[in-house]
């Protein structure tokens, strides 16, 4: 399992339809999206964002699973969690950067 950080930028999702989603956190492995994504986002979804202060957006593939969310009576699935499905050697370093740039991790 890797570290997630504190992430809040746009994130475009597609395949056919577009859809938007402000990101929570992210990690080498994936992203926490703020909103739930629709039943119809399945399979593979092409993901693009950008890192705070970096220059190129990063895209790559990713799928849309679900996430436990709330507690106690209000505990429930939902569709935030973005696994990177192939995600390149130069983008994972500069997630992982930026994982411990924001979590001070040397």
């Amino acid at each position: 399992m890797s570290f997630r950080a504190p992430l809040r930028v746009p994130v475009e999702l597609k395949r056919g339809n577009r859809w938007f989603r402000l990101a929570h956190s992210v990690s080498v492995d994936g992203l926490t999206l703020a909103e739930p994504m629709p039943e119809e986002a399945e399979g593979p979804l092409e993901i693009i964002f950008h890192l705070p202060g970096a220059a190129a957006q990063l895209t790559c593939h990713g799928e849309v699973f679900e996430e436990v969310v709330g507690e106690g009576e209000d505990e429930r699935a939902e569709r935030r969690l973005v696994r990177f499905l192939d995600l390149d050697q130069a983008s994972a370093a500069s997630i992982q950067a930026y994982v411990q740039d924001r979590l001070g991790i040397i």
